[in-house]
Formats: C-alpha cells, sequence, structure tokens
C-alpha cells in the first residue's frame, strides 16, 4: 500500500504558497484501488479553491492511470463533504487563478464533475459523515455510493439564492428521477440513510466504524474483475443516462454567468444565513 499527499495545486497557476505540510488531499493505492480522501476536516472537507483544483488535478491524472480499476473517494473525520467553502477567507480567494470569474468556476466544477463521471475506474462513494451541496454532486457523480447510516444528503443552495450547478444536477437526475430532484433542490430536505437507499440514492448502508473497511473489501473485489468489460459497461450506461445531458451542461455554464451577473441573491442568502435570519431576495418584477 502507498499513497501520495497532495498539497494545493499550484501547478495550475493557483496563486501563493501552500504550508508545510498542508495537504487538502490524499491517495493511497492497494492492489488495483485507489483511495482518495478530501482532508479538509476541520472544514468538514468544504471545497475551497484549492481543494477544488486539486480534485480536479487528481481526476485528470486517474483518466490515465491504467493500474487501477477503482477509485475511492471519500472525507477525512466526519464529514464526506460540506459543499462550497463560505468562510470570509475561502470566498475572498475562491475568484483568483484560475478561476478569476464566475464561468471560470462553472468549467472549473464541471471539469470534475464531468470528469469523475467518466472515469474510466469503477468509482464508489464512501458517504461517511454529511454530504451537502457539492458533496452530494460529488457521490452522484460516482458510480456506486456506500452509506454510514448516520450520514444525510443535502442540497440548501436555492435557500441561499444558488442554484446547483456545475454540472451535479443530472448524475441526481439519473439515480432517483426528476420527482425526487425537484425535492432535494427546491426544498433542500435532508434524505437520510435509509430513505437514500430507498429512492436509489445509496446502494448499501454500513454501520459508520465498519464503511472504510467494507467499502475497501468491495473495491478489492471489483478491481480484480475483468477491467476491460467493466470499463465498456460502464459507458455503455453512462451514455444511456446521464451522457445524453452533457449538452445542458454547456448551456449551464452561460446561464449560471449571466444569473449571477444579474442579481445579488446569493450574497443575501449567506448574510442571511451568517446573520440567522430570513433572507430577502429579489423578486421577479419588483422594484429594487
Amino acid at each position: 500500500m502507498h499513497g501520495n499527499e497532495y498539497s494545493p495545486a499550484v501547478s495550475h497557476g493557483i496563486a501563493g504558497r501552500a504550508r508545510e505540510g498542508d495537504k487538502c488531499l490524499t491517495v493511497v493505492r492497494e492492489a488495483g484501488v485507489a483511495i482518495v480522501t478530501l482532508n479538509r476536516p476541520r472544514r468538514r472537507n468544504a471545497l475551497n479553491r484549492d481543494l477544488l483544483q486539486t480534485v480536479r488535478q487528481v481526476v485528470g491524472e486517474l483518466r490515465f492511470d491504467i493500474d487501477t480499476h477503482v477509485v475511492v473517494l471519500t472525507g477525512a473525520g466526519d464529514s464526506f463533504c460540506a459543499g462550497v467553502d463560505i468562510s470570509d477567507g475561502a470566498r475572498r480567494n475562491f475568484y483568483m487563478p484560475p478561476q478569476q470569474n464566475e464561468r471560470l468556476y462553472q468549467e472549473s466544477g464541471q471539469d470534475v464533475v464531468w470528469g469523475l463521471l467518466t472515469l474510466p475506474q469503477v468509482t464508489v462513494a464512501a458517504v461517511n459523515g454529511p454530504a451537502v451541496g457539492w458533496g452530494t454532486g460529488l457521490a452522484t457523480s460516482c458510480d456506486f455510493r456506500f452509506m454510514s447510516d448516520s450520514a444525510f444528503f443535502r442540497i440548501p443552495e436555492i435557500g441561499y439564492g444558488m442554484y446547483y450547478d456545475v454540472g451535479c444536477l443530472y448524475g441526481l437526475l439519473s439515480l432517483v428521477g426528476p420527482a425526487q430532484a425537484k425535492r432535494m433542490t427546491m426544498l433542500g430536505e435532508d434524505i437520510h440513510a435509509d430513505e437514500a437507499r430507498r429512492i436509489g440514492l445509496a446502494d448499501r448502508i454500513v454501520n459508520r466504524p465498519d464503511l472504510m473497511a467494507m467499502t475497501r473489501q468491495w473495491a478489492l473485489k471489483m478491481a480484480s474483475r475483468d477491467a476491460d468489460a467493466v470499463r465498456v459497461a460502464k459507458r455503455h450506461i453512462y451514455a444511456s443516462t446521464v451522457g445524453g445531458k452533457r449538452h445542458l451542461a454547456s448551456l449551464e455554464i452561460e446561464l449560471m454567468s449571466c444569473y449571477y451577473g444579474s442579481n445579488g441573491d446569493r450574497y443575501e442568502g449567506l448574510a442571511a444565513r451568517a446573520q440567522n435570519r430570513h433572507p430577502e431576495f429579489s423578486r421577479e418584477g419588483s422594484k429594487r
């Protein structure tokens, strides 16, 4: 068993120097399996600019790793991923190279989502804790989801004046269908383990202490199967389901850039959250 630790991805043009020992993501390889761990437990593995770009880099590298047949994605600590990091420090640095504006961020995010969806390897999310926003998107971009009995999914973006973007919607749709996707995105309700299994969002529910051991055992077994046959099956299923939405995702980049440029609802939503009050969003046709 051997591993790699990734500092913020300076190779992608990110400004600033990583602190010694500041590893935002780790990759451990064993017998055809790569375990990729989001490693910001103090921020519940929320995606800041550095972690987003590092995930993008690692997914790109895995695409050409012919010795890896299964990729496991999980989070350090008690959370899978808390979504985009909305802390003041993270937001100040979010729109810096290589994503200096909303359109470039949308492209970065879609690179990660569609990169995961189209990896030649089998992918499994070991959802060890809350998977919120982007966290749900990362999980639904994987082929399988093994879920801790204490974990849950949540998509809160609309409540903050945002949209569930960067292509995350299409993997969710392919799993749960439009009715449940509307419920999750429009209402932002928590989907706990038993319900996630019932609606097709989780494949297995595992006691929290046993999650990684069971996932690793399953991944090693899957890695022993015929990699070429598995890859063909995956691509065929992808083409028949979520792949058909790829053209919509290209439009989403421009739509989201226009949406966020036309109103300040996301700033009001985040301010209301910080101040523990109800947001006062703009209304179509109302005077500002």
